[in-house]
């Protein structure tokens, strides 16, 4: 009997091949078996995603303070997104002094104020981290959703990365969670990807939504991604959001749904030659004399 039925079935698919041609729009794909069964999602977006280490210090009457023999103050580790012209970075990477408590301690009497230091980034399977020029305060870098979570860094030059869904409506497919194996604040940290099923019901009436991965304490970002099929052999993932952490600590996803909303930068702007940009100065890095775990110390 089930040979039959199988005969029926080869039989059907012929005679529809042979009329005309397979429409993919109505094909429907149990996608959650791939996010089960192997790690194959996540192997394709990961040569999009970097770690950017952004560190800070601090100034008070034209010197520059540090902490504990660094000539930095604070850092943070967050996850960057490669995309087309640009990489999506997260507000620790803008404001890294936003949620540093000992920052919050010492800032009392409004004495020292924050200033951006070095920017260091690295691959997900880089070592090594190399110090880059992120035009941090300029034109170049601008929020891309309402409460300013996420900000885009343009790229001088126009290359490849991960494509985008900026459409509304339902959307089905996986978050990508990166983790790290040791404490976030940590130099020597090295990161795997995660990913779990997801879906989001309507992304009309706003791009904001609570996310809770596990083991929260040691992510440090992750991104929503749509498989769609292009064609007969190929499925194409698109990322419709990234994860990022509010104004209260809490990990939300933040839809890339384009808005019309005056507040939100959504033209890109005027790329310019790298050599004409304004270059930082590169501060020296001399160790400095301690005083206690949270005072900051002059660099001299």
């Amino acid at each position: 009997m089930k040979s039959k039925i199988i005969v029926v079935l080869l039989s059907l698919l012929s005679i529809q091949s042979a009329s005309a041609q397979l429409d993919l729009s109505k094909l429907k794909i149990q996608y959650e078996t791939i996010a089960s069964d192997s790690s194959i999602i996540s192997e394709a977006v990961a040569p999009a995603l970097t770690i950017i280490r952004q560190q800070y210090r601090l100034e008070r009457g034209g010197k520059y303070y540090g902490k504990n023999k660094r000539p930095f103050y604070g850092e943070t580790y967050t996850l960057g997104v490669k995309v087309s012209g640009g990489t999506i970075m997260q507000r620790g990477v803008v404001i890294p002094w936003e949620n540093d408590a000992a920052f919050h301690r010492v800032k009392q009497g409004g004495k020292y104020k924050p200033a951006i230091y070095w920017s260091l980034q690295k691959s997900l399977s880089d070592s090594i981290w190399k110090t880059v020029e992120l035009e941090l305060g300029t034109q170049y870098v601008s929020p891309i959703d309402k409460d300013s979570l996420l900000f885009r860094h343009a790229d001088a030059m126009s290359d490849f990365g991960l494509p985008t869904d900026e459409t509304s409506g339902p959307k089905k497919g996986y978050m990508v969670w990166a983790y790290t194996n040791s404490e976030v604040n940590d130099s020597t940290m090295q990161v795997s990807l995660r990913q779990v099923s997801h879906s989001v019901e309507d992304s009309t009436d706003s791009i904001y939504y609570s996310v809770s991965p596990k083991d929260a304490d040691k992510v440090i970002g992750g991104i929503f991604v749509i498989p769609s099929i292009e064609r007969v052999g190929y499925i194409k993932l698109q990322m419709a959001g990234v994860a990022v952490k509010n104004k209260e600590g809490k990990w939300v996803l933040c839809l890339l749904t384009k808005k019309t909303d005056g507040n939100v930068k959504t033209e890109e702007v005027e790329k310019k030659d790298k050599k004409q940009r304004k270059k930082k100065d590169e501060p020296k890095s001399k160790q400095e004399e301690v005083v206690d775990e949270f005072e900051p110390t002059p660099i001299k």
